[in-house]
């Protein structure tokens, strides 16, 4: 990999750089055009007879540049502490990022989005590295990596920079097999978190297009039950939820979702699955999340709202039990129901192989239109649009302790969760404007 960086290096410096100047006062990366001072991109930013004014006007505070910053998906950088190279290079490549999502010229429209979605992506991992293996990636960012996403330099750079990160990676789980790693008391491991966060943003924003709305109903501090709907045959609404409040909500927290006991029979899913923050669905669990003042979210319909069928989409099932919600009166959290749309449309389940289901000892066999008779490419979830909606909390403060175990109490308050729940479904199904 180092011969690769150093060639690319030498290739990519034989041509003269472009002379303008970014926002940032860096000198530009890109590659002149040939016979001219200029890129393809700043040579766009006035007309051919005045090449001489490019430079000017680049570096100029009221320069085309600068408009060109005001793009929803990838705001201009502030500006980077002189001591923190980690700030700087992310600022760089931020700004990198920025000219190509707002560039108007020639080019495929695809292309420059994918080359965006790249530059978030080196970036979001940059802060996952080490000092050392940071220091290394930021030479190959400066070294081979510029904003002309139309040469095909800059595709063999974003790669070698990605395939580094990869090693990173790879790296660190291998550290964690001889077990130099930390958890918590649930077995979550927060590094590996913050190491998937790059992916499940990206399922959220871009895969999924997810909306979310009523993040203020969710405390920025203390214990609070979240209460949602289940469905899609694979639990991707549960990182949905926990993506939305960590990184949308106004004092980002970490959502523990409660999985169902049924898992552990799955050979390393229970591991996987508390390696990442969820927690087995036991009342001990929920009582010590809640205690320690955690945001914990339950699907009181079981692994029965992942499996039911296509038809029954956006219908709650009957909740498998109600003393969840004496877990929330034990704690005086309130219940913050959560209404999740899009995940039924990401796998129609047609049917359920149930003979096929016990002979593999899982919960359902789901048969929809790709799964199984495409193999593994059946698994990839289809890119339904989604949207979460956070209602308005239950307050549980008033009841005293003896309401925790009364099942009279117990039931009525699960039945106005779940009526509140299906409304708050029916309101953002009645909204949606397409499936896709």
């Amino acid at each position: 990999m180092d011969d690769q960086a150093n060639d690319l290096s030498t290739n990519a410096s034989a041509a003269p750089r472009c002379q303008a100047i970014t926002r940032s006062g860096q000198p530009c990366r890109n590659r002149a055009l040939g016979g001219q001072r200029f890129c393809r991109q700043h040579a766009a930013l006035a007309a051919p007879d005045a090449a001489d004014e490019i430079a000017i006007e680049v570096a100029a505070p009221a320069a085309a540049d600068e408009i060109a910053i005001e793009h929803a998906d990838a705001a201009p950088a502030e500006p980077a502490p002189a001591d923190d190279p980690l700030a700087q290079i992310a600022a760089e490549v931020q700004e990198l990022e920025v000219e190509i999502r707002n560039h108007t010229g020639a080019g495929n429209e695809q292309a420059r989005d994918m080359a965006g979605q790249a530059l978030r992506l080196i970036r979001e991992n940059l802060r996952r590295m080490a000092p050392e293996a940071l220091q290394r990636a930021i030479t190959l960012i400066r070294q081979n990596v510029s904003s002309d996403y139309l040469d095909p330099d800059f595709w063999r750079g974003v790669s070698m920079v990605l395939r580094y990160q990869v090693e990173e990676v790879v790296g660190m789980i291998q550290r964690r097999r001889r077990g130099e790693h930390t958890t918590d008391a649930y077995g979550m491991d927060a590094e590996l978190v913050e190491l998937v966060r790059p992916f499940s943003t990206f399922m959220y924003r871009t895969y999924w297009r997810t909306s979310s709305s009523g993040l203020e109903h969710v405390p920025a501090a203390g214990p609070a039950l979240l209460l949602a709907n289940h469905g899609g045959v694979l639990p991707w609404d549960s990182m949905m939820i926990a993506t939305s409040v960590l990184e949308e909500h106004s004092s980002p927290r970490v959502v523990r979702s409660l999985y169902p006991p049924a898992f552990r029979a799955l050979p390393g899913v229970a591991t996987a699955l508390e390696t990442f923050g969820q927690v087995a669905d036991t009342p001990e669990n929920g009582a010590g999340l809640l205690a320690d003042g955690q945001l914990v979210c339950i699907f009181p319909e079981g692994v029965g709202g992942l499996g039911k069928l296509f038809r029954n989409r956006y219908r709650l099932q009957r909740f498998r039990r109600n003393g969840s919600v004496g877990l929330a009166i034990a704690a005086g959290a309130p219940i913050v129901p959560v209404a999740v749309v899009g995940s039924e449309e990401t796998y129609p389940m047609l049917a359920d192989a149930h003979p096929l289901a016990q002979m593999l000892r899982l919960p359902f066999f789901p048969l929809t239109p790709l799964f199984p008779w495409l193999g593994p490419l059946g698994l990839l979830p289809l890119p339904s649009r989604w949207s979460l909606a956070f209602g308005e909390p239950i307050d549980t403060s008033g009841y005293g302790a003896d309401a925790a175990t009364d099942t009279a109490v117990l039931g009525r308050l699960a039945g106005e969760a779940r009526d509140r729940l299906q409304a708050l479904l029916d309101a953002q199904l009645a909204r949606r404007e397409s499936v896709f």
